[in-house]
C-alpha cells in the first residue's frame, strides 16, 4: 500500500507564472461572459452571495452560490486523488484542460450555472495542488496572500538590521510572487479583452499554458524516485 502522496513541490517558478496567468484569464472571462460570477475567486462569490442574500435577491444567490460548491466539491477530489495517486498533480491538470476544451466549444447560450461550476470545480484541482514556489507559499488563482507575502519579503529584503541570509530570501519572495501577481494581472486583462470578442472560445487562450505546465509536472514526476511502500 503506498503512502498518501504529498503535493509535488517545490513547484518551479515558471510553472507559477503560468497557472497565475491561467487563474487571471479564467475569472477575467467567466466573471464577464457567465453573469458576474467569478471562476476562482470565492472570495468575491460569497461577498456577492451575502449581499444577495442581505437584499433578498433570490434570483442573484443560487448563480454565486452554485461555483462556491463547485470549488468545494473540486477540493475534495483532488484531495482524494492525492492521498494515494502519484500521477494526481498532472491528472487535475489534465481534467481542468479537458474541461476547458470542451466549455470553450459550447455556444453562448449554454447555462452559466452549469459552467461555473464546472470551471469551478476543474479549477480547483489546480489551487490544491499548486501551493509552492520554490520555498515559498503561492495561490494561482487570488492573489491577497501573494501580495501580503511580497510586501512582507520586500520589506526583509530593505531592513538594513536583517541578517544577510533573511535579506536574500526576503528579495528571493518578493521577486517570485511579484512575478506571480504580475502574470494573474496580465492574464486577467488578457481575459478582458478576449471575452467580448469570442466568448466560450477565448477559454481555449488556456489551453497551451495549462498543457505546459502539464508536460514539465508530468516529467518531474517520471524522474523523480518512486514512493518506498509501506509495511503493516
Amino acid at each position: 500500500m503506498l503512502p498518501p502522496n504529498p503535493i509535488l513541490q517545490p513547484n518551479s517558478l515558471p510553472d507559477a507564472m503560468l497557472l497565475a496567468g491561467t487563474g487571471g484569464l479564467l475569472d477575467a472571462i467567466v466573471y464577464l461572459n457567465h453573469g458576474h460570477v467569478f471562476a476562482n475567486a470565492m472570495t468575491g462569490n460569497v461577498i456577492f452571495l451575502g449581499i444577495a442574500t442581505l437584499g433578498r435577491n433570490w434570483h442573484d444567490i443560487i448563480p454565486h452560490l452554485v461555483p462556491i460548491v463547485g470549488f468545494l466539491a473540486g477540493v475534495t477530489g483532488s484531495k482524494h486523488l492525492r492521498s494515494g495517486y502519484r500521477y494526481s498533480a498532472p491528472l487535475g491538470l489534465a481534467f481542468e484542460i479537458l474541461a476547458l476544451f470542451v466549455l470553450g466549444s459550447l455556444s453562448s447560450g449554454f447555462p452559466s450555472m452549469i459552467f461555473t461550476f464546472i470551471i469551478a470545480f476543474v479549477s480547483a484541482f489546480q489551487v490544491a495542488s499548486f501551493r509552492r514556489v520554490e520555498r515559498f507559499a503561492f495561490n494561482s488563482t487570488f492573489i491577497t496572500g501573494n501580495l501580503r507575502d511580497l510586501v512582507e519579503g520586500l520589506y526583509e529584503a530593505l531592513t538594513p538590521s536583517a541578517t544577510p541570509e533573511a535579506r536574500e530570501q526576503g528579495r528571493a519572495q518578493a521577486i517570485n510572487l511579484g512575478l506571480i501577481c504580475l502574470c494573474f494581472l496580465v492574464g486577467a486583462i488578457i481575459g478582458a479583452w478576449v471575452a467580448p470578442r469570442f466568448a466560450n472560445h477565448a477559454l481555449w487562450l488556456a489551453e497551451p499554458l495549462l498543457i505546459v505546465v502539464f508536460l514539465r509536472v508530468l516529467r518531474r514526476i517520471r524522474n523523480a524516485p518512486a514512493p518506498t511502500p509501506q509495511t503493516t
